[in-house]
């Protein structure tokens, strides 16, 4: 009578199928980019903190003292005190006020 098919369920006779036409999707007024903006706003808004807390800061200290390196051995002494300067705010804003105690102001 009726063949098996998809696991056991059973159809008789003949099945016809009905053509199905492709409309396209309709979004809210707020529009594709802004839904995807919306739902992708909460990782990009957490990723960077999560970055920043994960770096120690003997790691911190490091990256800092290679960068004022860097400046130094360019050989330009103004460039070294900003790289300096910024580098020092940096690391105390993120390590309630400590310095790195193995760099040395250029």
């Amino acid at each position: 009578m009726g063949e098996s098919l998809l696991g056991g369920l059973s159809f008789v006779g003949c099945v016809r199928m009905k053509r199905f036409s492709f409309e396209p999707m309709q979004f809210p007024s707020i529009g594709l980019a802004a839904a995807l903006a919306a739902a992708l706003a909460p990782g990009l808004l957490v990723a960077p903190v999560q970055a920043q807390a994960q770096m120690t800061m003997d790691q911190a200290c490091a990256k800092f003292g290679g960068k004022l390196n860097e400046a130094v051995a360019s050989g330009d002494t103004n460039k070294a005190r900003q790289v300096y300067t910024e580098g020092s705010k940096r690391v105390a804003s993120h390590f309630n006020g400590a310095t790195c105690p193995n760099v040395k102001a250029p």
